[in-house]
């Protein structure tokens, strides 16, 4: 197999630290829609109400819905929402598309990671390939990556620059 190609550089901690929070965002809002229609569902079709006892439960759901979202997304396409709109990738160390186990590897230790005051985080800031704990041991990196479309200006710039060189 050849080494597969990216279009960036390792990914630092701000774009990092972007794409954890709009993951966030994206996993609370569709957690909270999903339960909002299952609980309408079952509230019309089985008059059963979710609302009791949802502490731990609740957690348990929001916790494994997150681990889920990250798993199949980066394992389909090798980036979350998230980390697309950011311009991340997560690649194996050597370049490669990332497998299905390291995505389950890398998600199941991000929690190890960023406890203990972050200091398996923290590593994106002291390593030069900024690999955090996570990305260490599931052998893979996060890369800046817009995929190999080129870098375009704004429609109506382009056509001033364009006919500025035309004449």
């Amino acid at each position: 197999m050849s080494r597969a190609t990216v279009t960036g550089r390792y990914a630092g901690p701000v774009s990092r630290a972007a794409a954890v929070a709009v993951d966030v965002g994206v996993v609370l809002a569709s957690y909270s829609v999903g339960v909002a229609i299952l609980g309408f569902l079952l509230q019309a079709l089985l008059d059963v109400s979710i609302e009791e006892g949802t502490g731990a439960v609740a957690t348990v759901a929001l916790l494994t819905w997150a681990a889920v979202y990250v798993v199949v997304t980066t394992a389909v396409s090798g980036r979350t929402v998230g980390k697309a709109l950011v311009g991340l990738k997560i690649v194996s160390r050597d370049g490669r598309p990332v497998g299905p186990g390291a995505c389950l590897v890398r998600t199941l230790l991000f929690p190890l990671s960023t406890s203990f005051f972050g200091v398996g985080a923290l590593l994106i800031v002291l390593r030069r390939d900024h690999r955090a704990l996570h990305d260490l041991i599931a052998r893979t990196a996060v890369v800046y990556d817009w995929g190999d479309r080129q870098a375009q200006l704004p429609g109506p710039l382009t056509a001033y620059l364009r006919a500025h060189d035309a004449a």
